[in-house]
């Protein structure tokens, strides 16, 4: 197989890229990535061959959305794919996000290897969201609906992460038949023991990921504002990848005191799991999401109980691994004061989140079904 993927950086496409290539490789395929040629190199090697496009001098984003310099990367993607699949002959092209699929297409039509896709998300959930204006935004989200009309239906068979998914992919033109759901899984080796007992000192509500647009931060910090009013002594611990200084003055904005917020830029995923595990509860404030936050995933497996609004809360027990509400501001605060009042409820229900996961969502009981969907494509038991 040859995985196809434009984003090698921490964020939720990556993890799960390299947790399903070790869990095939692991099984005995041959992996190959393409891939961008920047990289997080903290993250534990996944046993996948790397094939990485040439530099692109003067470009460094890390963070998904439109940049100068996407076109010249993804004709890059295309050359180095075209090299990889004319030098290995692989069984599958597996394709992830938008620019991959595009690339793999048209090694499919040179080479004839059928392609696999895996929608990580609806481009009209997000595309709008890097941009201000109301033209530009307009032209986004047209841009965007044509984008999810044409790319998944050209797939030979299509991958979602969520439920929610498949029948948005159907009423765009791509036959159900073709449609596979299969969520995303985790390495329980690849997360720590169980904490010992609660955390001490300051509470800390805890967000890790990117903070782009759809991300849906605004709702976090009003509800944080709010909770400030009633836990003097909380604060907001933000980890990601990407720089913070535009998400530090968009709190600032939405009214809630910088003071109480503690940002880590880093890319060490050693160090990100032990920063997480000092918190109290974990924040998932995205309003929608046709795909999976691969965060959530990490939140329960390192033990934290979460609030998660309604169209993110892909695997939560209501009340017992965390707590869902409507994806309103007064809503989120109601629910974090809940788990920030009880330290040691919070702490238990962290434990049974963590337990429930690395049994249930072990990447191993996944490769039956990558298999499957494998075997369909290329027509063979």
């Amino acid at each position: 197989m040859v995985a196809a993927c434009p984003y090698p950086t921490t964020q939720g496409t990556q993890v799960y890229i390299r947790g399903l290539c070790r869990a095939l490789v692991d099984a005995g395929h041959e992996v190959h990535v393409v891939t961008y040629h920047f990289g997080e190199e903290s993250l534990p090697p996944c046993g996948a061959q790397i094939h990485r496009i040439p530099t692109l001098p003067g470009y460094s984003k890390l963070r998904a959305g439109p940049a100068w310099g996407k076109p010249i990367l993804d004709l890059l993607l295309l050359r180095r794919l075209l090299e990889v699949v004319r030098k290995v002959e692989p069984d599958i092209l597996h394709a992830h996000n938008y620019e991959a699929p595009i690339a793999a297409y048209i090694a499919r039509r040179l080479e004839g290897v059928p392609v696999v896709y895996s929608s990580h998300n609806l481009m009209v959930d997000e595309l709008e969201t890097y941009f201000e204006g109301r033209v530009a935004r307009y032209v986004a989200r047209a841009s965007a609906r044509f984008l999810d009309r044409q790319l998944p239906r050209r797939a030979d068979r299509c991958i979602t992460l969520s439920r929610e998914a498949g029948p948005a992919l159907s009423e765009l033109g791509l036959d159900p038949a073709r449609i596979d759901f299969i969520p995303p899984g985790l390495h329980p080796d690849e997360f720590p023991g169980p904490r010992a007992e609660a955390p001490t000192g300051s509470l800390r509500v805890v967000y890790a990921g990117n903070p782009d647009g759809y991300q849906d931060l605004d709702l976090l910090f009003r509800a944080m504002k709010q909770v400030a009013k009633s836990v003097p002594d909380v604060r907001l611990r933000i980890i990601s990848s990407a720089a913070l200084d535009s998400t530090l003055t968009l709190a600032s904005q939405c009214g809630l005191d910088p003071a109480l917020v503690e940002p880590f830029t880093c890319t060490d995923w050693e160090q990100v799991k032990k920063l997480m595990r000092e918190c109290d509860v974990a924040a998932l404030p995205r309003r929608v999401c046709r795909g999976f936050p691969i965060k959530l995933l990490n939140y329960l497996a390192l033990g934290l109980p979460v609030v998660a609004c309604e169209g993110s809360a892909k695997l939560l027990l209501e009340g017992k691994t965390g707590l869902v509400v409507p994806p309103e501001p007064s809503q989120f605060a109601v629910a974090l004061c809940q788990l920030l009042a009880d330290r040691e409820e919070a702490f238990r229900m962290g434990l049974l989140a963590r337990s429930s996961t690395l049994m249930e969502q072990d990447w191993r009981l996944r490769v039956p079904e990558f298999e499957r969907v494998y075997a369909a494509t290329l027509g063979v038991r």
